[in-house]
C-alpha cells in the first residue's frame, strides 16, 4: 500500500487518551505521568482524540505532546456533536491530521483549509475528500494474528492510518501490528 501521508509510512495509533487502564498494562511501573505521551509516540504514529477528550486539553499539555513526538507524528479529532467552537485545533500546527466529523456535512465552525475527513459508508472508515486517504478503526475483542492478518489484507487501498480501541486493546499490540504490515508489505 503506497503512503502519501508526511512521514512516508502507514500510521498505527490509539483512540482516546489519557487510558488509566494502560498505567498498569503498557507503562512502566515507574514512568512518571507527564513521560507517558512520550513513551507512546515511541510505539505509535498517530493519536485520535474523541472530542471530550481534546476539549479538555490545556496548550501546554500539547505543546509538551508536540516537544515529545516525531515531526510526522499526526493527531486527529473527533468533530463535536452538534459542532460548535474549536478553538484549541491551531495548537496542534502541522501536526493536526484533521478532524474526522461524525456524519457528511459541513461545519462552518471549522477553518478553512483543515482537512474533514468524511465517514465512509462502511462506519469504520473516514475518507479524506482531497485526498482520497483513509482512516480505518477497529475496535479490538479479542482477535488473534491471524484474524487481524484477514482485517489487514482486507483494508482499503488508500488506508494510511489504523487507530485502534476496544477492551483488549493496549499499546503493546502497536509493535505486533506493524510487523505484520510490515510483512504484508502495507508498510
Amino acid at each position: 500500500m503506497a503512503d502519501d501521508n508526511d512521514s512516508g509510512r502507514f500510521l498505527l495509533g490509539a483512540r482516546g487518551w489519557p487510558h488509566p487502564e494502560w498505567r498498569d498494562g503498557y507503562f512502566p511501573h515507574d514512568l512518571p505521568g507527564d513521560w507517558e505521551f512520550a513513551y507512546y509516540s515511541n510505539d505509535a504514529g498517530c493519536l485520535l482524540l474523541p472530542a471530550a477528550d481534546w476539549r479538555s486539553l490545556e496548550r501546554e499539555q500539547v505543546a509538551g505532546w508536540l516537544d515529545d513526538c516525531e515531526s510526522w507524528f499526526r493527531f486527529f479529532l473527533e468533530a463535536p456533536a452538534g459542532g460548535g467552537a474549536v478553538e484549541c485545533l491551531e495548537w496542534f500546527g502541522d501536526r493536526l491530521g484533521g478532524v474526522l466529523l461524525t456524519e457528511p456535512h459541513t461545519d462552518p465552525d471549522l477553518p478553512q483549509g483543515l482537512p474533514c475527513w468524511q465517514p465512509a459508508a462502511d462506519g469504520a472508515c473516514w475518507i479524506e475528500p482531497d485526498s482520497g486517504a483513509v482512516l480505518a478503526r477497529w475496535r479490538l475483542a479479542g482477535e488473534d494474528l491471524r484474524t487481524l492478518k484477514a482485517r489487514m489484507q482486507a483494508l482499503p487501498e488508500r488506508t494510511r492510518y489504523l487507530v485502534l480501541d476496544g477492551p483488549d486493546f493496549t499499546p503493546l499490540q502497536l509493535g505486533e501490528l506493524r510487523t505484520l504490515a510490515d510483512l504484508l508489505g502495507l508498510a
